[in-house]
């Protein structure tokens, strides 16, 4: 990559409902939160996150750069309780805030503190020196909180400007935007799924997949390919660059059909529709690809792909809106092909 680029990656459990961006906010949290179970609505992760993104977002917490163990105890305790009552959003705060806990919390402040920086100084600096930063990211498009299927979301903004208010990184310093796309559609936890298959076809995506939690173990939802999403993706992140992965998944369909718009109500909607109540009524319209029975995961060149192979990614390019670079075609580390150099970024030659 050529001197002080930054790139942004998106590793998207939610294939194709992906993409880039986003550093959690530094919120000092003591463990008070809403009432809330979210658990069923938002997957098992916002179980965690959820009470530090409250904290945080609800300015009832304490920035990690201010927490010092000169800190007075009973004044963080009256501080968040006070604020805990005032904002009404928290009301086991009292009950879980009290000063043993505070003790507790505020021993850790000497083993954390060198881990306590200024990041956006330091990744400013990093920049200047021509390094390359890369911000990874580990959610979905349809995730993010302003731009996902509200409210069956995550609790920050997993798109790619999430990269930059996370990072401090300017988006006039941001130079490519790669999104991880699965060739067939997953999602985890409730909200809509056109294309989700509940036959034979949605069970075996999700064995040859493995499309199971990592943690849980919980089987994903899984679909055909929706170029939908794709492109309000690519639209939202401005992606330069898709890699495709688990296009080996596919081998041994007589077809693979690819939702290419949806209807809704007797209406064609070739892009995302608005409202949730639309989307959530969504009635793929799909488009028939041939199929392949090649093992293709020892094909390391584009055209080392059977030619249906070959047709598909060329078919999701076009329909995405932006180039497929790189297919993964197996669960090996190397078990990819490289078919452009993602390191001529807009036009500009690496250096």
């Amino acid at each position: 990559m050529r001197a002080s680029q930054v790139c942004i990656v998106a590793v998207s459990s939610a294939a194709l409902m992906l993409v880039t961006g986003t550093a959690s906010a530094a919120t000092w949290h003591y463990g008070a939160r809403a009432g809330v179970n979210l658990t069923n609505v938002r997957g098992d992760i916002e179980e965690l996150l959820n009470p530090d993104w409250h904290s945080g977002l609800a300015a009832g917490g304490f920035a990690e750069a201010d927490v010092s163990p000169s800190t007075s105890i009973a004044l963080e305790v009256d501080y968040v309780q006070k604020g805990a009552d005032y904002r009404e959003i928290r009301t086991d705060a009292a009950d879980i805030f009290t000063e043993p806990n505070a003790s507790i919390e505020l021993s850790y402040v000497e083993r954390l503190r060198p881990m306590v920086r200024d990041t956006s100084l330091l990744l400013e600096e990093a920049l200047d020196r021509g390094d390359t930063v890369l911000l990874e990211a580990g959610q979905a498009t349809l995730l993010d909180v302003d731009f996902g299927t509200y409210p069956f979301v995550t609790s920050s903004n997993a798109t790619a400007g999430g990269a930059c208010t996370g990072s401090g990184i300017p988006p006039t310093r941001i130079d490519a935007v790669i999104a991880i796309l699965k060739a067939y559609t997953t999602r985890v936890g409730e909200g809509p799924f056109p294309t989700e298959l509940f036959d034979d076809h949605g069970e075996y995506l999700r064995k040859t997949g493995a499309e199971y939690g990592t943690t849980t173990g919980r089987p994903r939802r899984c679909g055909w390919l929706d170029t939908v999403i794709g492109r309000y993706a690519t639209r939202i992140n401005g992606v330069t660059d898709f890699v495709v992965t688990k296009l080996d998944v596919l081998t041994g369909l007589d077809t693979v059909p690819i939702c290419v718009a949806y209807e809704v109500d007797g209406v064609r909607h070739d892009e995302m529709p608005m409202s949730q109540t639309d989307f959530h009524h969504a009635v793929p319209i799909y488009e028939e690809m041939p199929g392949w029975w090649e093992d293709i995961s020892g094909c390391r060149t584009f055209g080392e792909l059977p030619a249906n192979a070959q047709r598909y990614v060329e078919r999701v390019e076009e329909l995405i809106g932006a180039r497929v670079s790189a297919i993964g075609v197996g669960p090996g580390r190397d078990a990819i092909i490289e078919r452009h150099e993602m390191r001529q970024v807009r036009g500009r030659a690496a250096g």
